[in-house]
């Protein structure tokens, strides 16, 4: 029921909205860059040449230039159904060349510290799982579970199972070469979980870190992950540490200005990749 709920009101969102999505005109697609919130995307909006703001229905994006680039900075709001309808909306406004989505996570890997930033090679959605039966008396088990795959509810790819959605190769690579510019911490490569939830259990950090090979959790790539592979745009993630309950580092959310000073960092160099 309450997925249904969620579904409808996203629906009339888009019937609400697309007699009056504006316009936005550009000689190159932009690069749209999404934060969850103020702490997530102030920096990026303030590094913003010749801005002007854009409100669609409940979601706010600014628009203008880094580098002389067209750029998007969209504040999504957190969890996946606000990210998801921002992102939908923003691709038919904006026609992103990609997206990257950045800001804080709590830490799943015991080598990882706040401050350090997690590239994603892939995400996963940890909401989204079936737990094995049990009768009545046994107990709740959060270990006997399985992932479902992105298409569970769905089959716009012919039913292939997919779990892990990876990200685009070029974005990684421009991220992975700009690494030597962060000194906040160290760089990684890794997955990125996703889910509406805040988990503070250690042992279950531990098992979905060593069962699915979680780097960190979040509440917004994958969703935006699976809209950006649905409309065919080029995706990435990259998450700041900014608490862990793994190492007993409690959250710092200040740690997203050093993510948006580094995925500007990021972003030029895409730019520059781009232009040869």
């Amino acid at each position: 029921m309450k997925k249904t709920a969620i579904i409808l009101a996203v629906l009339l969102c888009f019937v609400n909205c697309a007699e009056s999505l504006p316009t936005y005109e550009s000689d190159l697609p932009p690069i749209l860059i999404q934060g969850a919130m103020k702490i997530e995307t102030d920096i990026l909006i303030s590094a913003l040449e010749d801005s002007h703001d854009v409100t669609i229905a409940h979601w706010h994006y600014a628009a203008g230039k880094i580098g002389g680039y067209p750029v998007v900075i969209s504040v999504t709001r957190c969890e996946g159904v606000n990210a998801s309808v921002s992102t939908a909306l923003a691709i038919e406004t904006f026609k992103p060349c990609a997206v990257i989505n950045q800001g804080t996570a709590g830490g799943h890997d015991p080598e990882l510290r706040r401050g350090d930033i997690v590239i994603a090679s892939d995400c996963f959605n940890a909401s989204a799982w079936k737990a094995l039966p049990s009768a009545k008396g046994e107990g709740v088990n959060y270990r006997d579970i399985n992932l479902l795959d992105v298409n569970f509810y769905d089959e716009y790819e012919n039913g292939e199972e997919i779990t892990f959605l990876p990200a685009d190769e070029k974005l990684k690579a421009s991220a992975l070469a700009v690494k030597g510019k962060y000194s906040g911490g160290k760089i990684v490569e890794g997955r990125i979980a996703t889910y509406d939830s805040w988990e503070n259990r250690v042992d279950n950090i531990l098992f979905l870190h060593e069962k699915f090979g979680s780097s960190c959790e979040e509440m917004e790539t994958f969703t935006v992950a699976k809209v950006c592979r649905v409309y065919g745009v080029p995706f990435l993630g990259v998450r700041i540490i900014s608490n862990s309950a793994l190492t007993g580092e409690g959250f710092i959310p200040e740690l997203g200005h050093d993510c948006q000073a580094f995925v500007i960092e990021i972003v030029k160099n895409y730019i520059k990749e781009m232009n040869r």
